[in-house]
């Protein structure tokens, strides 16, 4: 078996202001464009709603970037759609 273990994955709903904000953070400078390109490249229409597919792995990363006190746009994005998935 190749490749690391990423896990089950969690639904996360976003809204479409949320994915195309998503969107922007996947190019740029940072260190965080291939955490939120993988987030935005999960997304899928379910019911009329945006959904992610994040593996745990991802998630791990996501609640420990949001636990931080850390001010960046991306954690607040990610702050906020963890707070509407509560």
């Amino acid at each position: 078996m190749k490749g690391k273990v990423l896990g089950k994955a969690k639904e996360l709903t976003l809204t479409q202001n949320q994915y195309d904000r998503l969107g922007a953070y996947t190019v740029g400078k940072g260190g965080n464009q291939s955490l939120c390109g993988r987030v935005h490249d999960s997304v899928k229409i379910k019911d009329g709603k945006f959904v992610a597919y994040v593996y745990e792995a991802d998630m791990e990363r996501i609640h420990t970037a949001v636990q931080r006190p850390d001010k960046g746009s991306w954690q607040d994005l990610f702050r906020e759609i963890m707070s509407a998935n509560e």
